[in-house]
């Protein structure tokens, strides 16, 4: 493979890493809404719906709250 080949390669998947990284960090940097907040904290605590004891998994409820709310 000649290098310039090599060289465009290495130049497009820097250019993706680059995309990825940006976006993580704007999206990092991106206030919850108001109506959100409550449901995107359940969210981040559910543990795992296998650990619970046929009870209903607050995580499957926060996502179908998140799909109601339209913003």
């Amino acid at each position: 493979m000649p290098i310039t080949q090599l060289l465009i390669l290495m130049g497009i998947l820097i250019g993706i890493i680059g995309i990825y990284v940006g976006t993580m960090w704007l999206n990092n940097k991106v206030e919850i809404p108001e109506e959100c907040r409550e449901a995107y904290l359940e969210a981040q605590s559910c543990e795992s719906c296998a650990s619970r004891d046929g009870g209903s998994c607050g995580f499957s409820d926060a996502l179908e709250f998140m799909k109601e709310v339209k913003l």
